[in-house]
């Protein structure tokens, strides 16, 4: 059964089916976007007509970037825009249309999601992709999405300042609408399925960040929401936060091992449940050869491996790592088998 989404409503009701199990798909190729999915940036100022400043622009490349990096996290399982090629980089590029009369400025994302996502067709059913697509174009072009963002922001602001103006400024942000919390459950349950959507809606909560910012020197209308230019400022500006050591211990599958580094070697891990992703330094004097060779047997295999990683965190993400241990995993079912086993020879032994 084709579903053609045309408005941001059907996206939300086609995406609660996909969750939910009402709604199946045999094809990504059922699944068809409307022209609602886009970005888009409105300044009604005669001073930008048809036009838009440097700063303005930096707010698009930041975008174009967070996209780059969408895309390497699904083909190549890392967030890093330098490993694509130059003909991927054209497959991705958005293109920024400023109409006339005003600064009225809009980038279709129907091609570029579904470019997006073309590494992960050989890595999901077909259900599970367009529980990423659909989720991925309200993430990006969802007025739903925009508002909870902003209250998210607006409410970390607050807990942070105890600027008067700073606090006037944010209370003028446009209150979340009803229903807008049910929705953001449904992004949640969406990610639970498919964790790979995590990542990609961090990269375009980035992308937010910085379109908002990028608009604050005047009043500005991002994704259909008014942000008045002092609000914009008092939500992007963020008090500086160190990063902060973490364990990181679990069950982790080796997607890469990079040998090139030159006191050990870098893997790309990826969490067993949370899907968490990240890299990991394996130190030639922090680790024992029956580690290094258990993290390359779990790599060859395509097994998990279960990991003692001391990391250094910040706003949720890992900024370096290092793997102190590494031993083989071993599932939860197999253990307890294990442990029957040896029961039940005991009891032979003692005759019962």
């Amino acid at each position: 059964m084709a579903f053609e989404i045309r408005s941001e409503e059907e996206a939300w009701e086609v995406l609660d089916g996909l969750v939910h199990g009402r709604i199946k798909i045999d094809s990504i190729e059922d699944i068809e976007l409307g022209d609602w999915v886009k970005s888009t940036l409105y300044i009604p100022n005669q001073r930008y007509d048809s036009a838009l400043n440097a700063y303005m622009m930096r707010g698009w490349i930041d975008a174009q970037a967070a996209i780059y990096r969408s895309y390497a996290l699904v083909a190549h399982g890392e967030a890093n825009g330098r490993l694509l090629s130059d003909v991927e980089k054209d497959e991705l590029e958005l293109i920024v249309k400023v109409k006339s009369g005003s600064s009225d400025q809009e980038a279709q994302l129907m091609d570029v999601i579904g470019e997006v996502l073309t590494g992960a067709v050989d890595k999901m059913d077909p259900t599970t992709l367009a529980i990423v697509i659909v989720g991925l174009a309200l993430i990006w072009a969802g007025q739903a999405t925009m508002r909870s963002w902003l209250q998210n922001r607006k409410e970390e602001r607050l807990a942070e300042s105890n600027n008067k103006t700073m606090i006037q400024a944010l209370e003028t942000i446009q209150t979340v609408a009803a229903g807008d919390k049910e929705k953001q459950a449904l992004i949640q349950g969406a990610i639970q399925q498919s964790p790979v959507l995590k990542g990609l809606k961090d990269e375009a909560d980035g992308a937010k960040q910085s379109m908002v910012r990028h608009a604050s020197q005047t009043d500005a209308v991002v994704n259909g929401i008014n942000l008045p230019a002092g609000a914009a400022s008092a939500i992007t500006t963020s008090t500086r936060t160190s990063a902060e050591e973490e364990r990181k211990d679990g069950a982790y599958y080796i997607r890469k091992v990079d040998t090139t580094v030159p006191d050990g070697f870098r893997v790309h891990v990826e969490h067993m449940d949370s899907g968490e992703a990240f890299q990991a330094s394996v130190q030639e004097v922090m680790s024992s050869l029956e580690d290094r060779q258990i993290i390359q047997d779990a790599e060859w295999n395509k097994v998990p491996v279960r990991l003692q990683i001391n990391a250094k965190v910040k706003k949720s993400q890992v900024l370096d790592a290092i793997i102190l241990r590494a031993d083989k995993y071993e599932h939860p079912e197999e253990t307890t088998k294990s442990r029957t086993a040896d029961t039940d020879k005991q009891k032979v032994r003692r005759g019962d």
